[in-house]
């Protein structure tokens, strides 16, 4: 048997699903009389009645009702294939590595307003544990700590300090004794987020050396230093950027300006030349970063 053309085919399943020639004329943009052409077209080629006249409409015979629901599942399996493909076109997709610091307790609770600026963008995190300047082929933005100038093939936008200030909760603060000057904090339980130089840091720049530093909890990360401390376990270094709803809620306390990590910052890194949707992200975070807090 011969095969028909595609066109009278899709002809054929619009007449049969509207069950008139004039409305599938509309829905085509073609005239009636190149309908019923298509139409003859296609019975000639397969070598059956497909329609017949009832008064002044028309219905299909039995082995057109046939075709008909052949025809009805196929076309609709083509269209559900084009709309995802349309979906996934209209869906630009945004590969962000973060720190889990970064990640939680400052990024994430911003983004929504990034999405509802820019719904048809989806974000993919995944995190990363060490600074880099670099940034890998498969990622868009990279986000992360830094001390000094970084440096690199990559683009870089600064986003805010990170130096560290000495902070507890007022939880802990009542089970010791007032604290009024930086010496105070030798007698208290000492947190230490990976290592124990800026605690060793900090002190130095107050003129004391401490020599129970090696005492203190170590934690792997600042999500967990900034857990305990919050939790009352004891005096913690910590950036106000990351801690900002915790300062203003005063859950946690700075307890002395004197600052350490002065050097360090978080950086936003990308590639040259990024896409309209990674530098709408880029100049969105820019914007975010130049805010004091969190809106809550």
């Amino acid at each position: 048997m011969a095969r028909p053309s595609f066109s009278s085919l899709k002809t054929f399943e619009i007449v049969a699903r509207l069950g008139s020639l004039r409305a599938a004329a509309e829905v085509l943009h073609i005239t009636q009389s190149a309908v019923s052409h298509q139409l003859r077209r296609l019975e000639e080629t397969l070598d059956l009645q497909l329609i017949e006249k009832q008064g002044r409409g028309i219905r299909l015979t039995p082995r057109g009702d046939q075709l008909a629901e052949g025809l009805r599942a196929g076309f609709g399996q083509i269209d559900a294939a084009l709309d995802a493909l349309a979906s996934d076109q209209a869906q630009e997709r945004l590969r962000v590595s973060c720190l889990p610091s970064i990640a939680v307790r400052w990024l994430i609770p911003r983004l929504n307003r990034f999405r509802s600026l820019h719904p048809e963008v989806a974000i993919s995190f995944q995190y990363i544990d060490i600074a880099s300047s670099e940034v890998p082929p498969d990622i868009d933005v990279q986000i992360t700590w830094f001390d000094g100038d970084p440096r690199g093939r990559c683009d870089r936008t600064l986003l805010f300090a990170g130096d560290t200030v000495p902070v507890a909760s007022p939880h802990y603060l009542q089970t010791v004794q007032a604290i009024t000057q930086p010496r105070d904090l030798l007698r208290l339980e000492l947190l230490h987020d990976e290592t124990r130089d800026p605690w060793r840091y900090w002190f130095h720049s107050q003129g004391l050396n401490p020599s129970h530093l090696d005492q203190g909890l170590l934690y792997q990360d600042f999500n967990l230093l900034s857990s305990a401390a919050i939790a009352g376990q004891g005096v913690a270094l910590c950036p106000p950027r990351l801690i900002e709803t915790e300062l203003a809620q005063g859950t946690l306390e700075v307890l002395f300006g004197t600052r350490a990590n002065t050097t360090r910052a978080y950086w936003l890194f990308s590639h040259p030349a990024p896409r309209p949707a990674v530098q709408q992200f880029i100049d969105w975070l820019t914007v975010e970063a130049a805010q004091p807090t969190v809106s809550r």
